[in-house]
């Protein structure tokens, strides 16, 4: 209990810290004026299509659970859990929190709970393999500054594709973790094999639908990209280097990891100080505000849907992932 408060403490401490160096220096009256600027015409485009991107994101969940299920399920039951995992990443640590609830929703009445859970890791995996691939790309014909936020994009990508070939190729895991086994207590060791083979299954089990669920995160990740370069856009109204998105975009996402509650504080905070010396200090405040209220929306969403699925229709959930439906 003890532990559970002093992190929840820590938690609010950084997302407080991170907004209290944000306003420090928020111009309030001229980010209002650049927001109320924007185009309006752009900026609902752009919020329609998070809103399309949320439908893709259940929709490539719904493929990686179906390699565990072994059978059909429902886009809409998929779409809800997703929503409703958005909705309570804004009071769990970090701003993958909420997959924390969606496990709830996924293990409950299965048998093989952690084999199911695991789902939640692959859909995370994928999705950041897809983007730091995208960021590594968007590098090569990257001409501008920002080499720090270069290297670090390089270095993740290395290591997505040195676990995605690790996890995928067991001759290879076997002879490298053979080097090490010896001086792995015994019942890590059982642990580390447990959740090898659960994260394997995945990658193995169902190729097909592997490879359907990875092309559909790049598709997804790229409209999620591009639907803030043109939020971007409609701030600018000018020139804009799309490709510094596709390379700062994967590091804000990753800076989001750090407990916080749900990111806030640090997700805007890294906008700015990514953002500022290429589209302006005060511009890139209206940036970060901006993709504040589509978190904000995605939540309120995942809560009206949680208000009802949560309470009135669990006994769906339950027939839906027992059975199966279309």
């Amino acid at each position: 209990m003890k532990k559970n408060i002093i992190f929840t403490f820590v938690r609010i401490f950084i997302s407080v810290f991170f907004i209290y160096i944000i306003l420090k220096n928020f111009n309030f009256k001229e980010t209002l004026n650049i927001i109320k600027s924007a185009n309006i015409f752009l900026l609902s485009f752009a919020y329609i299509l998070i809103f399309f991107i949320n439908i893709l994101l259940a929709l490539r969940f719904k493929y990686i659970l179906e390699i565990y299920f072994k059978k059909k399920l429902s886009i809409f039951l998929i779409w809800k859990i997703t929503m409703i995992g958005l909705f309570f990443n804004n009071f769990l640590p970090t701003s993958a929190g909420g997959d924390i609830v969606k496990i709830f929703y996924i293990v409950k009445d299965q048998q093989k709970k952690f084999l199911s859970g695991i789902s939640i890791l692959i859909d995370r995996y994928i999705g950041a393999l897809s983007v730091m691939t995208m960021g590594t790309i968007s590098i090569l014909f990257y001409r501008g500054d920002g080499k720090i936020a270069c290297y670090l994009i390089l270095i993740f990508f290395s290591l997505l594709i040195f676990s995605f070939y690790f996890f995928s190729k067991r001759k290879f895991a076997s002879f490298l973790y053979s080097r090490i086994k010896k001086i792995i207590p015994q019942f890590l060791d059982k642990k580390l094999l447990s959740l090898y083979n659960a994260i394997n299954f995945y990658f193995t089990e169902n190729k097909q639908n592997l490879k359907i669920a990875i092309l559909l995160s790049f598709f997804l990740q790229i409209l999620s990209i591009f639907s803030q370069y043109i939020i971007g856009l409609s701030i600018i109204k000018d020139n804009l280097n799309i490709l510094i998105f596709f390379i700062f975009i994967p590091l804000i996402w990753t800076s989001t990891l750090i407990p916080s509650l749900g990111g806030l504080g640090i997700r805007e905070y890294t906008y700015i100080f990514l953002f500022s010396d290429f589209i302006g200090k005060q511009n890139a405040y209206a940036l970060s505000v901006l993709v504040l209220i589509t978190v904000v929306l995605n939540s309120l969403i995942g809560g009206f849907i949680f208000l009802i699925f949560g309470i009135r229709q669990n006994q769906d959930f339950k027939r839906g992932m027992r059975v199966g439906f279309s």
